[in-house]
């Protein structure tokens, strides 16, 4: 279970310009495999006022691509499901006036189009009958689509309805069969956007421009309410408001998945923009080896290749390496890179040791930095020619 209480810094996105400027975000997903984020917002027209456009952005928060879908409803939640090396987004289908009453699987064509109220061009599913305002995304860490309905036709202030999971390829394939069902009762607050996370269902709750913004966690067995903690993060950017949760994960089935959430806002330009924080990551990980130049460096053992592993929001490093040549190191030499999910938000120093062979009537001492992209770098004036290494740790945020 994630904690709810400490929502951690710095921003995933901060200021981001989705592909459409002219309509805040309503939900957004990362999708693990490729490191992108799947961002929807209402894209109406004259025509079509139930069109959506779902913009991808990297992992820094530039614009990548988009996809306009028509007929998908209000994109009140959104799921993206890896299959065959595509991408397929769980949408809204089929509204019955601006909410949808259906979901429908469109795979992602950069560019492209799709219609998501025509059976005939899109893969469309009602699992329930009878039901309002329906909406669906994806826990990636067990392969789940959850699906939210209403039994009223009414604000979700008030809504009473229920969140049910199937199992992802059951489900891709038109068979839904519930795995379990959590019903819940008007709240009295707006809902935002939904994420399921294991054994957890959590929803964001709020208003723009009001201090309401909060996130609960309940258990899916016991539909018992676990968390409500208001959330504060963005707070003072103009005309803010929550849109949308997901699980943010390193990789499909990441033990260490925690929750990202979006505040879209606007300013003075009257651009809409996202910014997007995350809640610490639980646990501690496994010890995960970095890649090095090994035509360079070579490991003093195999117990000292270069690896990293996270103990919630903490890197603990470990490395020993040599240079191949026997030459110097060079002071602000980059020895390695670590992958995105290791790398602080701002430059973090260590301490380090040099072999003994490598120093006379001097310090084994070494000062590392790990900078904000990652980069390992040795810094040290000596000419040392022994190994270097370091066992040593650091926060992210």
């Amino acid at each position: 279970m994630i904690n709810l209480a400490s929502p951690s810094h710095p921003a995933l996105l901060s200021g981001a310009v989705l592909a459409h400027t002219g309509s805040y975000t309503q939900s957004l997903f990362w999708e693990p495999v490729e490191q992108l984020w799947y961002i929807c917002q209402r894209r109406g027209t004259t025509g079509d006022q139930n069109r959506i456009q779902v913009s991808r952005l990297t992992a820094d928060g530039a614009l990548k691509d988009s996809m306009l879908i028509a007929r998908a409803g209000h994109g009140a939640n959104i799921g993206v499901e890896r299959s065959a090396g595509a991408a397929y987004l769980w949408t809204d289908a089929m509204p019955n006036g601006d909410w949808a009453s259906a979901i429908a699987r469109i795979r992602y064509v950069p560019g492209g189009t799709a219609d998501a109220g025509d059976p005939a061009a899109t893969a469309v599913h009602t699992p329930r009958t009878g039901v309002y305002r329906v909406s669906a995304t994806i826990d990636p860490t067990r392969r789940h689509l959850v699906y939210r309905w209403q039994s009223n036709n009414i604000n979700s202030t008030e809504a009473v309805g229920g969140f049910d999971r199937y199992d992802l390829d059951a489900a891709a394939a038109g068979t839904f069969t519930p795995l379990e069902t959590l019903p819940y009762t008007a709240t009295g607050r707006s809902l935002q956007g939904y994420a399921c996370l294991g054994d957890h269902l959590y929803t964001l709750h709020g208003e723009q421009g009001q201090a309401n913004t909060l996130v609960t966690c309940a258990n899916w067995a016991s539909g018992e309410i676990l968390q409500t903690e208001p959330l504060t993060t963005f707070g003072s950017l103009p005309h803010a408001e929550p849109e949308g949760i997901c699980v943010f994960a390193n990789s499909p089935g990441d033990p260490q998945a925690t929750l990202a959430f979006g505040i879209a806002h606007y300013d003075t330009d009257n651009i809409r923009r996202i910014n997007v924080a995350r809640f610490p990551h639980p646990g501690t990980g496994p010890w995960v080896a970095v890649p090095y130049d090994e035509t360079t460096y070579t490991a003093n053992s195999a117990n000292y290749v270069p690896q990293y592993r996270l103990a919630g929001d903490q890197v603990h490093l470990h490395f020993s390496m040599s240079r191949n040549d026997g030459k110097p190191w060079g002071n602000g030499e980059v020895l390695f890179q670590l992958p995105l999910r290791a790398r602080p938000n701002r430059t973090q120093r260590l301490l380090g040791v040099v072999g003994g062979g490598g120093v006379d009537a001097d310090t084994m001492a070494v000062r590392f930095e790990v900078t904000t992209d990652g980069n390992v770098i040795v810094y040290d004036e000596r000419a040392l020619t022994s190994w270097v290494g370091a066992d040593a740790g650091f926060w992210r945020c």
